[in-house]
């Protein structure tokens, strides 16, 4: 899951043109599944304007597109120029989950 802001200070089309270029990015990653992205439209939380969810199969799969040297260039050359604030979590899959401990009955 990745929550972001752009800059405010980009020429007119740099914002739609990185979107447009994330939404190829499960045709292009094979492991991706259930991408889903689109602009905040919560009330309560405003200082990220855009975000995207995506699943991978295992944690490897996302390591190995992370690491990827299409997604490395991309993120050099055109991600970190245009975005102000961004932040990201991963958890981990059903299969991949640790049973919590709680200290509370």
């Amino acid at each position: 899951m990745l929550v972001f802001r752009f800059r405010d200070d980009l020429p007119p089309g740099a914002a739609e043109s990185v979107l447009a270029e994330l939404e190829t990015f499960p045709s292009r990653y094979p492991a991706m599944r259930n991408w889903r992205s689109g602009v905040n439209v919560s009330t309560r939380d405003t200082s990220m304007s855009h975000g995207f969810v995506v699943e991978f199969p295992t944690e490897q799969d996302l390591l190995d597109y992370l690491h990827s040297d299409s997604h490395e260039r991309f993120v050099r050359e055109r991600w970190r120029p245009v975005i102000e604030r961004q932040a990201i979590v991963s958890l981990p899959t059903a299969g991949d989950a640790q049973p919590i401990e709680r200290g509370h009955r």
